[in-house]
Order: C-alpha cells, then structure tokens, then sequence
C-alpha cells in the first residue's frame, strides 16, 4: 500500500463569492451604489489574498467577475443619474424675468 498524501483542492475564497453576490445586487438596482463599491472592495481584496496563498484559496474568476460588474454597476447608476438629469432639465421649463 502506498503511502500517498491526499489531495484536495484550494476552497473559494469567501470575499470573491461576497464580491459576487454584492456586484449583481448593486447592477440590479437592490443596492445600488453600496453593493457595486462593496463588491470592487471585496473582490479587490479576495483577489489578493488569492494571489498571495494560490495553495489555500480559489476563486480569482468570481472575485473579478465581481470587480467587473462593480464597475459595471457604477456605470450604470452614473448613467441613470444623468438621465434623470437631463430630464429634469428638458421638462422643467426656465423663467427669464
């Protein structure tokens, strides 16, 4: 019999997962701009980790995937924003005199 030490591989980080998980609730309007922020953050900080012990963690896929749609999620709400903008400013009609 082999003395053969087992293998397993590396866990998800948790944060990468929270990345995730915050960047998707952020992109669609559940948290709009602390769920984009909290999911850059946290996927910023898993990928690090990640990088750091390549033996213990996984996951760099999802942590910047969650960056991504962190980003993405910003984008998004900025664009909104200056929509409403513009809206307001189209509608409301301006008084001279």
């Amino acid at each position: 019999m082999k003395n053969e030490t087992p293998s397993y591989a590396p866990a998800t980080h948790t944060l990468a997962i929270v990345s995730l998980v915050l960047s998707i609730l952020g992109l669609a309007g559940i948290l709009p701009l602390v769920g984009s922020i909290g999911g850059i953050i946290s996927g910023r900080i898993a990928r690090q980790e990640i990088m750091d012990k390549p033996e213990l963690y996984s996951g760099e896929g999802i942590a910047r995937a969650g960056i991504l749609l962190g980003w993405l999620g910003i984008a998004v709400g900025l664009l909104f924003c200056c929509m409403i903008l513009v809206a307001i400013l189209f509608f409301v009609p301006v008084r001279v005199g």
